[in-house]
Parts: C-alpha cells; structure tokens; sequence
C-alpha cells in the first residue's frame, strides 16, 4: 500500500516539475521573436485493478505542446508578403514622386523658363543678349533633362543593388530552412515522433523573415520536412535540398539585373511575373511598372521637344541669313534624355525670322513660342508641358494609391499578429499563475510522499 501511495507521490513530482519548468521555458522566452507559448498536457496513468475496483496510479505528462495556429500562420505569411511588396514599392516611387513634383529642381520650371526666353527673342530678335538668354536657359533645360535622367538611372542601379542583397538574403534563409528541416526530422525521430517545438519556431521565423522579401507558400511533408515554394509556385527548398538563386545581367540590357536559379545544367531565368510578394516582388514591379515607364516618358518628351523645335527652327532665318538650322541635338536617340544638347552656341544662329522675310522680323519665334502650348506630342494630343504634367499625375496618384493600400494591408498585418499572439503569445500574469498552482502540486506531491514514508515506518514498527 505505501509503496503504491509513493509511486502515485512520485508522478506527480515528476509531472509537477515538468510543468514548472514549461512554465519557466514560457516565462524567459516571453520577448523571444517567434516563440509560441507551450503547454504540458496532462493524462491518468493507467488505474489497477483489485477487488474493489480499477485504482489510480497517478499522473504523467503526455505530451509538451505547442500552443499553434497553422491557418493563421499562412494567413499572416500572405499578409506580410503583400505588406512588405506594397511598402517596398512605395518607398522607390516616393523619390520619383518627389522628384517631379519639385517646384525647383523639376523639369517644369526649367520648361517655363526656356520658352519665357523664346518670348523674350520674339520681343526682341534682334537682341543679342535676349538670345543668349535663349541659349542659357536651353542648356539649363537639357542639363535638367540630363541629371534628371541621371537620377533615375541611379535608382535603376540602386534596384539592381537591391534585388542582388534579396537574392543573398533568400539563399541564406533557404539554406537554413533546409538544415532545420533535418535538424527537425532528427530530433522527433529520437523522441518517438515527439514535437521539437523551439525548432519548429526557429524555422517558423526564418519562414517569416522569408516572406518578407518574397511571397511564401509552405506545405508541410509527412516526415515533418517543410517544402517551401517562392513567387508563383517556383520551389525554393524541397526536404533538405536548398534551391540557389542569383542575380545575372538581362540578355536585353546587360546593366539590367534579372533573376535565375542555378541547376545541375546551368541556369534558368525566372521571369518577374513568378517573383511576386515581399521586398523582391515591390522592386521587380516598381522597376517593371514604374522607373522603366518614366524613363521612356523623359526620352520620349526630350525626343519630341527636340524634333518639333528643329522642324520650326529650321524654318527661320538667323541674324547672318543662315537657315536649316538645328537648335537641338541627340547624340543617341535610344537615351534621348541623357544625350540631348543644345546644337548651336552662336545666338545670331537663332532664327527668330520666317525664311522669306527680313532678318529682323519675328515671326518664326513667334511661332517657336507657340510651341510651348501646341499639341505636338503624342499623335498631337499633347504638349510639351501637358506630357509632363500628365506623368507627374500618374506618378503621384499611383504614390497615393500605393501609400492607402500599404497602410491598409499594414494594419491586415497587425490584426493577424495580434491574434496570433492572444492565441500564442506568453501572458506572464498567466504563467505566474501557473507557477504557483505547479508549485501547489509539488509541494502536495512531496506531502504524499512524505506520508507514504510513515505509513512504511509504521509497517516496519509492527
């Protein structure tokens, strides 16, 4: 009898001092990112039967489990993934938009300036400081087209800078996925298909951080292993088997960095409709959708103001007579942009007047000013100044629209989180409790013990 009191004493000892130290494990990890609360999960020992019935014997812990919700996981994985792309997104169209949009480093004033200058000649065609005044604020106008482009180029560098760091990052966190995936399958293996439940967090965080820099679908294998597919479905990590991303000039445009993945016979390209989600997909879209679009629309208008204005320029006469004169120039017409200048440096090259006329008349700046507001662009649906300002608009509601729904899909987020963490989150009010009520139980337990010990004593003095 008192040997089976002790037994029954002693199981509760032992699950009491399990449950303690879950409840300690909980307390120190109670700030640790990506920790799930854990639980102890108690069962009857098998009761033994006698005359007068089945007998308890005590206590056991069944199992330590992970406090888990897998759809709400996956909910806040493709959460994050659309959060981090929108805000990865906004962020580069921030600078274009702010570049635009800027009353003093814009191209419009500098626009506004040069053809106040054309004006000015009409005024006056035959001064020669009104046409050098032209010519300054022409080179002023193709210097601002030049930085202009020259920023948006550095941007296209800085996404290639960008997409490159992604891509490392990718390969670390696939590499460390598949090393837990068979640190996993070890340790429940040796604990009889018990959970590993700190390293199925560790790989739970990696899984997060993942998704961060591109969208993450996980399916879960019998043997524990987590399969991971990236983008559109494109495997990233299979068992233990890390796939290897890198970055590799485009076939097109060899200062263009595009995405691969490298197999046993080379590499593949991945089209950017498959990278989606995360940082990596906010960059790919940005580039594809936004900084190449802008950057053709600066050729496009430098192209169009340079061949309109030259088609009328070389209608006038110059103060020497001289006609057929080209005012602007391209050096490539395939970076209209970055090359335009200014084709004469002579103000009397000027031909302020129509080419049947007198050389002092204005009549060919006047219809040089005309330009300004003519609809010359575009199949003649737009001017100079209306494409432009017609871009500035795209680019800022697109920023807008980006900035609403980022913050939107922000606080999806927080929700998703913050119910993950009221389900799995370690409440310390909640864990003192369990401390002094496991605390209870062993010091109980000992008491049982301590009385199974003097039933014994008493046998023995019989």
């Amino acid at each position: 009898m008192a040997n089976g009191i002790m037994s029954v004493g002693i199981s509760g000892l032992r699950t009491a001092q399990v449950a303690l130290l879950t409840t300690s494990h909980n307390i120190s990890n109670a700030t640790t990112p990506g920790y799930n609360r854990q639980q102890t999960v108690q069962s009857a020992s098998t009761p033994q039967l006698n005359s007068a019935g089945f007998v308890g014997r005590g206590v056991q812990t069944a199992a330590i489990e992970r406090i888990y919700n897998q759809y709400l996981v996956n909910q806040s994985l493709q959460a994050q993934g659309q959060s981090s792309q929108l805000n990865s997104y906004y962020n580069e169209i921030k600078q274009i938009d702010n570049m635009l949009a800027d009353t003093t480093s814009g191209l419009t004033p500098a626009l506004h300036n040069f053809f106040n200058a054309v004006q000015d000649v009409a005024s006056n065609p035959t001064s020669i400081p009104s046409r050098q005044a032209m010519l300054s604020n022409a080179e002023a106008l193709t210097a601002r087209f030049q930085s202009m482009d020259q920023r948006l180029s550095e941007m296209q560098e800085g996404v290639n800078s960008q997409i490159t760091s992604s891509v490392v990052e990718i390969n670390s966190l696939a590499q460390q996925i598949a090393r837990l995936n068979n640190d996993i399958q070890a340790a429940e293996s040796s604990a009889n298909g018990r959970p590993a439940n700190d390293l199925l967090d560790q790989r739970d965080t990696l899984i997060r951080d993942l998704s961060k820099v591109i969208n993450v679908d996980v399916v879960r294998q019998n043997n524990g292993h987590y399969n991971i597919f990236i983008g559109n479905g494109q495997s990233l990590v299979v068992g233990t088997n890390p796939m290897t991303l890198k970055t590799v000039p485009s076939a097109t445009d060899p200062q263009r960095l595009v995405v691969a993945m490298e197999q046993s016979g080379g590499k593949i390209l991945l089209p950017e409709h498959q990278l989606q989600g995360g940082s990596l997909g906010g960059l790919l879209t940005f580039r594809s959708e936004t900084l190449d679009t802008v950057q053709n629309s600066f050729d496009e208008l430098a192209q169009g103001l340079a061949d309109t204005f030259n088609v009328q320029h070389k209608q006038g006469k110059g103060l020497q007579g001289n006609t057929d004169v080209a005012f602007f120039a391209i050096a490539d017409p395939d970076h209209a942009a970055r090359n335009i200048s200014v084709a004469i440096s002579d103000p009397a090259e000027i031909t302020a007047a129509d080419s049947s006329g007198g050389v002092s008349n204005n009549l060919n700046a006047l219809a040089l000013a005309e330009l300004q507001t003519k609809n010359t662009l575009q199949g003649n649906t737009a001017s100079y100044q209306s494409m432009y300002s017609s871009l500035v608009s795209q680019i800022g509601n697109k920023t807008r629209e980006l900035e609403v729904t980022g913050q939107a899909q922000e606080n999806l987020l927080v929700q998703i989180d913050q119910s993950i963490q009221s389900l799995s989150g370690v409440n310390l009010e909640e864990e003192a409790a369990n401390l002094l009520r496991y605390q209870q139980m062993f010091q109980a337990s000992s008491k049982v013990i301590e009385i199974s010990n003097s039933l014994f004593d008493s046998l023995l003095r019989i």
